[in-house]
C-alpha cells in the first residue's frame, strides 16, 4: 500500500494517479481517507490525553500515599469508560481507513507512459530470429512493429497457410478440449503425450537456468489465506478472479483461496520478516498449477488453451534493496528474452501505460508478447512488474541496511513461463506443411525427438 504520509502531503497527485490508473475513485477516495485519517488521529490524541490524566492521578496517590476522594474515584471511572468508548471508535475508524487504503494503486513510475488502452502501450524492443532486434524506427505504440514481423512460418522451408494451435494440437492428438469440457466444463483442457514432453522440457530448461543464476526453487502452498492475497494486491481489486474454498470443509474453518499465481505465496513466505541487506536480492521461482475465474473475459479467446481456468506457470519473484529494484526489474526481463531467443520465437516488449497496467501493485510493468504468424498478431506470454515497496508495506517485509536503518524491501515479479501459452507459440511458429511440429533445437534432447507427428 502507499505510505499514508505521502498521501497526506501529496493529495492532489494521489487523486490524479487514481484517475490515470483507471481505479474507481469512489473506492480509492482520497478526501474520505484523509478525513478518516484526521479523525482517527484526533481520537488517538484524546485517548493519549485521558491516559495521561489517569496516570497523573495514580502517581499522585502513590506519591502522597493517600486514599483518593470519592470525586477522584468517580473521575477515574469516567476516564476508563471514556477511553474504552474512544478505543472502540478508533477501531471502527481503523477498519474503514484500512479498507480505503487497500484500494489505492501504487505510484506510477515517471517511465510509465500516459494512456488508457493497449494502443497507448509503448514498444521498447522487438526481435526476430532471422534478423535480430528491429531498429527503433520500426517500434511505436501498441502493435506498431507487427508490420515488420514474419508473415510466414520462419521455421519451415515451405510456403503454406499456417494453422492455429487448437487445430494443430487436436490433429496430433496432444490437445483435447472436447473431453475436458465433458469432465470439467468450458475453459479446461487435456494436454497429452508430446505436449506434456514440451512443457516438461521448458520447465527443465528454465529451472536449470534459474538455479544457475542463484534462484531458490520453491514448492509453495496452492491454497492461501486472504492476507497473502491482500499483501500482493490481488485483493481487493482482482477478488472476482479468485476461486475460494468452502471454509466449513477446511481445517480450523479457515477461508482459503486457490492461487492464480505463485506470487502471493512466494512473497508471503517473507511476510513479517526482516532481512539483512547483504543477503539481498533474495531470488526464488516456483512452478505451480494456477487457477483463475477469468470473469470479464467470457466470450473472448474461447477456442483452445489461451485463456483457461487452470494452467501451469513458472513464476520468478525476488526481493531486493530500494537501490537495486530498477536493475532487478531489467534483470528479470533479460531472462525472459534469453528464453525466447533460445527458442527462436519472434517477440516484442511493451512498456505498459498507466491506464492499461491493471495490476494495482504496478510501479512499472513490461509485457512480453510473442508473434503468431498465422494469426498475424501478438500473444502475451508474460508480465514483468516492479512493485517497489508497495507490497512489502502490506506484508511488512523489511531489511536492515549496513548502517542499521530499517527499510521496506522492493518486490519484483515476473511470469517466467505460462506453459500453455508458450505451447501455443511453439506449435504455431514451428508448424510444418504436413501439420507436424518441428521441436525447437534447444528442447530436442529433453523431448527425445526432432519432430512431433502423428
Amino acid at each position: 500500500m502507499l505510505d499514508i504520509k505521502y498521501i497526506r502531503e501529496n493529495a492532489e497527485a494521489v487523486k490524479k494517479n487514481v484517475i490515470e490508473r483507471g481505479v474507481d475513485s469512489s473506492k480509492a477516495d482520497t478526501d474520505l481517507l484523509l478525513k478518516i485519517d484526521s479523525e482517527k488521529n484526533a481520537l488517538n490524541k484524546q485517548i493519549d490525553d485521558k491516559r495521561a490524566r489517569r496516570n497523573e492521578l495514580a502517581n499522585e496517590f502513590k506519591k502522597n500515599n493517600t486514599k483518593p476522594s470519592p470525586e477522584l474515584i468517580e473521575e477515574g471511572k469516567k476516564l476508563k469508560e471514556e477511553i474504552a468508548s474512544l478505543e472502540k471508535e478508533v477501531e471502527e475508524k481503523n477498519a474503514k481507513w484500512k479498507e480505503l487504503m487497500l484500494w489505492f494503486p501504487n505510484l506510477s513510475s515517471e517511465e510509465m507512459p500516459d494512456g488508457k488502452t493497449s494502443e497507448d502501450n509503448v514498444e521498447v524492443k522487438a526481435w526476430r530470429p532471422d534478423t535480430g532486434y528491429l531498429s527503433q524506427d520500426k517500434l511505436g505504440k501498441g502493435e506498431f512493429s507487427a508490420q515488420f514481423m514474419p508473415t510466414k512460418v520462419l521455421h519451415s522451408k515451405d510456403e503454406f497457410e499456417p494453422k492455429e494451435h487448437l487445430e494443430l494440437g487436436t490433429n496430433l492428438g496432444i490437445i483435447d478440449v472436447e473431453q475436458s469440457a465433458k469432465v470439467s466444463g468450458s475453459r479446461f483442457c487435456y494436454l497429452l503425450g508430446d505436449a506434456v514432453r514440451l512443457q516438461l522440457a521448458l520447465q527443465f530448461m528454465m529451472s536449470n537456468k534459474l538455479m544457475g543464476e542463484g534462484f531458490t526453487p520453491v514448492i509453495p502452498p496452492l491454497l492461501v489465506k486472504e492476507d497473502a492475497l491482500y499483501g500482493s494486491s490481488h485483493f481487493p481489486g482482482d477478488a472476482d478472479q479468485v476461486y475460494s474454498i468452502n471454509n466449513d470443509k477446511v481445517e480450523d474453518n479457515n477461508k482459503l483461496y486457490l492461487v492464480g499465481s505463485s506470487e502471493p505465496a512466494n512473497f508471503a513466505y517473507l511476510m513479517g520478516r526482516t532481512l539483512e541487506e547483504e543477503k539481498l536480492p533474495f531470488k526464488m521461482f516456483a512452478t505451480t498449477a494456477c487457477f483463475r475465474s477469468e470473469v470479464g473475459s467470457w466470450g473472448k479467446d474461447v477456442k483452445g488453451i489461451k485463456r483457461v481456468h487452470q494452467f501451469d506457470k513458472l513464476e520468478m519473484d525476488l526481493v531486493c534493496s530500494e537501490e537495486d529494484s530498477k536493475k532487478m526489474h531489467e534483470y528479470l526481463l533479460s531472462l525472459n528474452e534469453w528464453l525466447l531467443q533460445e527458442l527462436k520465437l519472434p517477440y516484442h516488449i511493451i512498456n505498459m501505460c498507466k491506464g492499461d497496467a491493471g495490476y494495482y501493485a504496478t510501479y512499472k510493468k513490461y509485457d512480453i508478447e510473442v508473434w503468431l504468424p498465422g494469426q498475424k498478431k501478438y500473444i502475451e506470454v508474460g508480465s514483468n512488474t516492479n512493485a517497489i515497496d508497495y507490497q512489502a508495506r502490506r506484508y511488512n517485509t523489511t531489511y536492515k541496511t549496513k548502517d542499521g536503518q530499517r527499510k521496506f524491501v522492493h518486490n519484483v515479479n515476473d511470469t517466467g513461463i505460462p506453459f500453455g501459452r508458450m505451447l501455443i507459440c511453439i506449435l504455431e511458429n514451428y508448424q510444418q506443411k504436413d501439420v507436424s511440429i518441428l521441436v525447437p533445437e534447444v528442447l530436442r534432447s529433453f523431448v527425445g525427438k526432432d519432430v512431433i507427428s502423428k
